[in-house]
């Protein structure tokens, strides 16, 4: 179920990220469904291991944070951490992808086309190109949709709030928080990916930021944020929802069995 909840948000938010790499390179912004919705494919592919590798981890992270029995009891911080290396953890994922997306949109070449002729181009190595950016944007981003989300829908369900207003302020809250914060990497990973080696500005992070600044200014470390942030604010909606549900359907599968194995023996 986290699979499609990611590969369901990549599929419906596809543009948001198309019009994203637009602002961040200078191209203009493409209009053409065909232009829009180039990448979905690798997209679709990479977003479900990447969603489930950011659930998986921050399970296995808030087990080893947590306090209580079963690693429960956790503090916000804690919450905050385990999110934060689970989105670390799925640049790995993220890299290669988005790399090969980017590519593709500029080039307008299919899939297969554009993969072998990156391969026969460059070193395999250069698949990780970015990474640093990636794995610092995609830490930050999930620990605002996984790490402060169900802190602020908590903290709203203890002041009356209804489950839905509660849904909608957390996943604002949220997703806000991971887009603002983590958007100068997503703009430097992009640069970097955009001119690989034909720029040497944009060789490292640091290098790439210093760059963007010096040509735009502090602001243009956050070009094509409107987006991006739409994307992540519907995305922490989706993914927490799809979350909450399968978090349930697991306590009511587990409840009866636990009846059966604590009844009496007759």
């Amino acid at each position: 179920m986290c699979c499609a909840g990611g590969s369901t948000e990549v599929c419906l938010l596809q543009p948001m990220m198309a019009f994203k790499n637009a602002m961040q390179e200078g191209r203009p912004i493409p209009r053409n469904p065909i232009q829009i919705y180039r990448g979905l494919t690798l997209n679709i592919l990479s977003m479900a291991p990447i969603t489930a590798s950011q659930f998986g981890t921050n399970h296995v992270m808030q087990q080893l944070l947590g306090t209580g029995p079963k690693g429960t009891d956790l503090t916000g911080l804690a919450r905050f951490q385990a999110a934060t290396v689970a989105g670390m953890a799925s640049g790995l994922i993220a890299t290669p992808s988005e790399l090969i997306i980017i590519q593709q949109q500029r080039s307008g070449r299919r899939l297969s086309e554009e993969m072998r002729l990156f391969l026969s181009k460059y070193k395999t190595t250069a698949i990780y190109r970015g990474l640093s950016c990636a794995a610092a944007r995609e830490g930050l981003y999930a620990g605002g949709y996984l790490g402060l989300f169900p802190v602020f829908r908590s903290m709203l369900d203890e002041q009356g709030a209804s489950p839905y207003t509660s849904l909608i302020l957390a996943g604002i809250a949220g997703g806000t928080f991971g887009a603002v914060a983590s958007h100068p990497f997503d703009t430097a990973k992009t640069r970097m990916q955009a001119f690989m080696y034909d720029k040497p500005e944009y060789r490292t992070m640091l290098s790439s930021l210093r760059t963007i600044v010096q040509e735009k200014g502090v602001l243009g470390l956050w070009s094509g944020i409107l987006p991006r942030m739409t994307r992540i604010i519907l995305a922490t909606f989706i993914l927490n929802y799809i979350r909450t549900n399968i978090v349930d359907t697991l306590e009511q599968q587990r409840a009866p069995r636990e009846h059966v194995q604590g009844a009496p023996a007759l």
